[in-house]
């Protein structure tokens, strides 16, 4: 569809060339992609295309497997003894308020 058309829109643009709208906006205010404003949108020429080449995606980075690096499950954590809890002798409540 958009191969037989002569202007493109950001969004197709950005799809032709592997790149996201954002970095097609950056490119045409930069001056690296030519385009013409019409209205709020923006028009690039299909022969401006042409001539950037698709960015190419990046592979993901796999560290290289080591064997010397063997999961070994940690120990069983050692239980704690519980808390000894010792109740503080009861006190009236009016009279750490100070009330008669």
């Amino acid at each position: 569809m958009a191969e037989d058309r002569e202007f493109l829109s950001i969004p197709e643009a950005a799809g032709v060339l592997g790149i996201s709208r954002i970095a097609v906006f950056k490119k045409v205010k930069k001056g690296q992609l030519a385009a013409i404003r019409i209205g709020r949108n923006w028009a690039i020429a299909a022969s401006a295309l042409q001539d950037q080449a698709p960015v190419p995606r990046a592979l993901p980075i796999v560290p290289p497997s080591t064997p010397e690096k063997v999961f070994k499950p940690k120990s069983a954590p050692v239980p704690r003894p519980a808390p000894i809890f010792k109740p503080s002798p009861q006190k009236d409540s009016l009279d750490e308020m100070g009330w008669d």
